[in-house]
């Protein structure tokens, strides 16, 4: 199973480098494309229509609203990529390709420390994000796939957050996530909105993607089965 992944893109500001990135990446026999948030620049929701345009892949399109994706534009932008893009808002997505199930688990995330703007404007943030965090959880258990994976927009974890400044790491995800992704044991993670960050960082056994197109310049692809990591015994083995 190939899966394709970006985020980031806040169109128009790296529109273009989407189409470069599309360009050079291999397409050809992808199960599945994922949009990780910030599709978008500031809420200009006309933008999304060239996202859509861009990405001429013959495959399910799955996404997660960012914070650029303002919250009373999500019935709008919906509407507006019916039947082209399927967003996900605490809710579970089922992929069948050559007789394995991915199970994808969708929601913008959380933050540990809400941004200035988020406290100022929107009293029970702090409830939200809690809440958030208990449903992402309560639906990673009841995945019954071959793979599962996790779709976020914020980090949820401050591993692939090295290169942001220290200072910020609460404002730009949640490492109260790695509990349950130590938990839920899901194959992988993938997320955005960490533009400075590493694009890939491990938690125990799951792999977890920062597909941040500025980061990354390019469009991840990942196959699943993923690579078998090495343990302690491989290694004893070995000698």
């Amino acid at each position: 199973m190939r899966i394709a992944a970006v985020s980031d893109i806040h169109s128009p500001k790296y529109l273009e480098l989407l189409h470069e990135a599309l360009s050079a990446a291999d397409l050809r026999n992808i199960d599945l494309f994922i949009l990780a948030g910030d599709l978008i620049y500031k809420g200009e929701i006309e933008e999304i229509d060239k996202v859509v345009e861009a990405i001429r892949v013959n495959c399910p399109i799955v996404a997660v609203f960012g914070n650029e994706e303002y919250e009373h534009l999500h019935n709008d932008l919906r509407e507006r990529t019916k039947g082209k893009i399927r967003f996900l808002e605490e809710e579970t997505l089922v992929i069948e390709a050559g007789g394995e199930s991915l199970g994808v688990v969708g929601s913008k995330g959380s933050l540990d420390r809400p941004t200035f703007w988020q406290r100022k404007n929107i009293p029970n943030i702090w409830r939200i994000y809690n809440e958030t965090r208990e449903k992402v959880a309560e639906l990673l258990s009841e995945l019954r796939t071959d793979y599962k994976c996790l779709l976020l927009h914020y980090a949820p974890t401050y591993k692939t957050l090295q290169g942001e400044k220290p200072s910020k790491y609460p404002e730009l995800g949640s490492k109260k996530y790695e509990k349950l992704i130590l938990k839920s044991n899901p194959d992988l993670v993938i997320h955005g909105h960490a533009h400075k960050g590493k694009s890939y960082a491990e938690l125990a056994s799951t792999s977890i993607y920062n597909v941040a197109l500025p980061l990354t310049k390019k469009i991840t692809i990942i196959e699943l089965p993923l690579p078998k990591k090495p343990t302690s015994l491989d290694f004893y083995i070995q000698k």
